[in-house]
């Protein structure tokens, strides 16, 4: 069965440049962030795994930190045995709902270990503080699966969650989010809402658990991770809240809709913090593990928060369009804008409504989508020197940018009216049927496919620029 223990010693065996042990004691407060941003100064993502991290009693926790697992394209599509080019397409291809495997408790790793009240301590775990303004330490890293009392679905999110005491955490619901729309129903019922906090899985765990299709999402984690998962029931609510049996660490906790407290700033995706506000109240009535648990952390505001979910919008994004325009090739979400605000989509356009059409399926089909460019099939939309290039070309503002003020947005983004912004596209594209339109300059194609940098570069200017 896949798990984040077999994809870390998977990594280490047949792709050991994209993984970092440090042996080093570390504070759970500050450093290991430090150290990422050091490594991204270098254009470098590895994942990282640091052995000896102080918890917040200040003793060496028992549990290393894994970190950055999510930072590279290459490692995302490696977890689905994919490529990167084909990340987006082969995620959508593997988008099916398995049903999970049930399986005795006996027989599942994240049982080696149980505690329930007076023996949670939850400062034993390495759990980082951020940022420099953030309240405190966050579990980053945990995927929060909640039941929608009506349907009986299966809600799984990453969202940040306050260590506020031992067994007292205080949880943000984003309210654009599914998650808070099923908190709001166990606010109305006037009940506690059972909550699973999952720390650690295989990759394609959690890939699969920032699907954008409304689904119960365990199937669609089994379809993502190419095997039912395999589920335990909990300590707390027995067979009616179940918990994935091969994870790392998993949380059991209740949480008060209507008992609130203080939660935030804290560092997010656009580069800013999130305001401080006031947020349910959650109490841990169980922790699970292994016993010999990695403790799994995502840097938020970085390449290993923005990636998570990109590739999942993405695919999202281009299923949506592809309905509307069959000539819709691709659609990146850049880390240049969040990974969230910003959407480039190529295609090969048959008529030059198209393009505007795609704008406006983009910023519709998701809140968080602000701009959008559409360029033509010549042009990498991976490569933001190039998109840029065809908005400097081909546009025209008075005929090819458009702006709809008053749509629903991401409330993080600091420039906007709480959930309304003004949205926007820009049709990068040459016009089409329009043969006098200026050609690209280019190099003969036998030149290009005989000249390889590498056979005109001494051994150690090679292994130098990764060559």
């Amino acid at each position: 069965m896949k798990d984040l223990s077999a994809f870390i010693s998977d990594l280490e065996k047949n792709k050991p440049r994209s993984i970092l042990r440090i042996k080093k004691e570390m504070d759970p407060e500050f450093e290991i962030p430090a150290i990422i941003q050091e490594l991204e100064k270098l254009r470098l993502n590895p994942v990282l795994v640091f052995e000896k991290v102080r918890n917040l009693k200040g003793e060496i926790s028992k549990f290393p930190v894994v970190i950055n697992l999510f930072a590279d394209r290459e490692i995302l599509a490696y977890a689905i045995d994919s490529s990167v080019d084909g990340l987006s397409r082969d995620y959508v291809a593997r988008e099916k709902p398995v049903p999970p495997v049930i399986v005795d408790k006996v027989q599942a790793p994240v049982k080696e270990v149980i505690q329930r009240g007076g023996e949670i301590d939850l400062f034993e775990f390495p759990i980082l503080t951020h940022h420099e303004m953030d309240l405190g330490p966050y579990l980053a890293g945990g995927s929060a699966w909640i039941t929608d009392p009506d349907t009986g679905m299966v809600n799984c999110a990453v969202i940040r969650i306050y260590v506020a005491g031992p067994q007292r955490l205080i949880v943000n619901f984003n309210k654009a989010r599914h998650s808070h729309y099923i908190i709001e129903k166990y606010a109305g019922k006037a009940q506690p809402m059972p909550m699973v906090v999952v720390i650690g899985h295989h990759p394609a765990f959690y890939m699969g658990a920032q699907t954008k299709l409304l689904a119960n999402e365990p199937e669609i984690i089994g379809g993502v991770m190419g095997e039912a998962l395999e589920l335990t029931p909990s300590e707390t609510w027995g067979a009616k809240v179940m918990v994935p049996a091969q994870a790392e660490i998993v949380i059991e906790a209740e949480v008060f809709p209507a008992e609130v407290d203080i939660e935030g700033p804290f560092g997010e995706y656009t580069g800013y913090y999130g305001g401080q506000r006031l947020n349910p109240v959650a109490e841990v009535k169980a922790v699970t593990r292994r016993k010999d648990a990695f403790y799994l952390d995502i840097m938020p505001g970085h390449a290993d928060h923005f990636l998570l979910d990109a590739p999942m919008a993405e695919a999202y994004l281009y299923g949506k369009i592809k309905e509307l325009i069959p000539g819709t090739l691709a659609v990146h979400i850049p880390v240049s804008a969040g990974a969230r605000l910003h959407a480039y989509i190529k295609m090969k356009k048959s008529n030059n409504g198209e393009p505007k059409t795609a704008i406006a399926a983009a910023l519709s089909a998701d809140y968080r989508v602000k701009h959008v460019i559409v360029v033509d099939e010549d042009v990498d939309i991976y490569d933001e020197q190039q998109v840029l290039w065809a908005v400097a070309t081909r546009s025209q503002w008075d005929r090819d940018l458009i702006v709809i003020p008053g749509m629903m947005g991401a409330s993080l983004d600091p420039s906007a009216d709480g959930l309304l912004t003004a949205k926007g596209g820009i049709d990068a594209t040459k016009p089409a049927g329009r043969n006098t339109f200026a050609p690209r300059i280019s190099l003969p194609a036998a030149v290009t496919e005989r000249i390889r940098l590498k056979d005109y570069l001494e051994p150690g200017d090679r292994e130098a620029m990764k060559i």
